[in-house]
């Protein structure tokens, strides 16, 4: 998308805000760019649209705040004479290299697109160059996913990854897959895997063992996964797949036993198993002496 534009020296008081709200303002990215003023001055212009009597801006929210914070009374900008859809789409274009706009802040935009300007996939696709599919998937982050779940992606609680695997859910169970995911420290992949096995599950007691077990499941998910790799040997392939075995079982262990319900075995069960576990410890003890020797690299 190709606008002509100029260059001018404007107020800040000059600047109209009302598209921020199709922005995430994260603190941490306001610090890093008043560290960078303060440090270097403003090093980019704004992006504007002319509207009305100001100039409403496109791109450069972050360096608006901080120097009116600063007191700043002058900011450079780029302006161009554009429409209003044309200056949102563009919102879009001019973080694309970047990736400064997260799949969240690109859905509110294409969101805005079709709620208020009542614009259709094709439409849409058309405008900011992006295909349906892609238009597609961002709306889904705004009309299938839950506002809870919305809340929790604009907080930082759960990744954009995580939110594109919640959103496969019905919105009445995206909650409490959310909560296992955020109580469990899950990765963006196993998030993908636990929500797959929850939708595999034939009743609610397999999606509640699925929720109650989360690394179990997702565990033994990757564990009938082929363990080879074409690059090794037969015996660096043994390895492997003893390494990965180990891996698997120890987040397992990982996961079960900090469980409250472990505070909760009998005088029987727990010498049962601290037979166990001193031998897991012994074993761990020499695994770990093993891993600290790095005379193996060069055996043989």
């Amino acid at each position: 998308m190709i606008a002509e534009s100029i260059h001018k020296r404007l107020k800040v008081e000059e600047l109209d805000t009302t598209l921020s709200t199709l922005r995430i303002t994260r603190p941490a990215e306001l610090e890093k760019m008043r560290q960078s003023l303060e440090r270097s001055g403003q090093l980019n212009p704004v992006i504007v649209r002319l509207s009305d009597s100001n100039y409403q801006i496109l791109d450069g929210f972050k360096r608006y705040f901080i120097a009116q914070d600063l007191g700043w009374e002058f900011l450079d900008a780029r302006i161009l004479d554009i429409p209003l859809t044309e200056g949102k789409a563009i919102m879009l274009s001019y973080n694309r290299g970047g990736r400064s706009l997260l799949d969240y802040d690109e859905a509110l935009v294409i969101y805005n697109l079709k709620s208020e300007h009542l614009l259709d996939q094709a439409a849409i696709s058309g405008l900011t160059g992006y295909s349906r599919s892609w238009v597609c998937r961002r709306l889904a982050l705004i009309e299938k996913l839950d506002p809870a779940l919305q809340d929790a992606l604009r907080m930082g609680l759960i990744t954009n990854s995580q939110a594109r695997a919640l959103v496969k859910l019905p919105r009445g169970n995206q909650q409490e897959v959310m909560r296992c995911i955020t109580i469990w420290h899950l990765t963006s992949r196993d998030s993908s895997v636990l929500v797959e096995k929850y939708l595999q599950s034939d009743s609610r007691k397999e999606q509640e063992y699925v929720l109650s077990h989360p690394r179990e499941v997702i565990e033994r998910s990757y564990a009938k996964e082929e363990i080879f790799d074409i690059r090794l040997s037969q015996h660096g392939n043994r390895l492997l797949k003893s390494i990965e075995h180990l891996l698997t079982q120890q987040n397992i262990f990982i996961g079960l036993f900090p469980q409250h319900l472990t505070g909760k075995l009998s005088d029987l069960e727990t010498a049962i198993l601290d037979e166990k576990i001193k031998r897991l410890k012994k074993g761990a003890v020499t695994i770990q002496s093993i891993i600290n020797d790095k005379t193996w690299k060069n055996a043989g």
